[in-house]
């Protein structure tokens, strides 16, 4: 049995997104625009579960 290292989604993500900056890069895709879909899952399902972490999220994009 395999055991998975916590830090084993970071890095795959790290690598993937590594990836796509290399791609971008190699065929000069400046206009270019890569969404993690399972990352945004993620985190609506974090602000779901933390309904605080939302309230700051709002409160902070509209002070920007």
């Amino acid at each position: 049995m395999k055991t998975e290292n916590a830090f084993s989604l970071n890095a795959t993500s790290s690598e993937e997104h590594d990836d796509i900056t290399a791609l971008s890069d190699a065929f000069s895709l400046k206009a270019f625009r890569y969404i993690d879909i399972a990352r945004e899952a993620r985190l609506n399902t974090i602000m779901t579960r933390w309904p605080l972490l939302r309230e700051i999220s709002a409160a902070q994009e509209s002070e920007r």
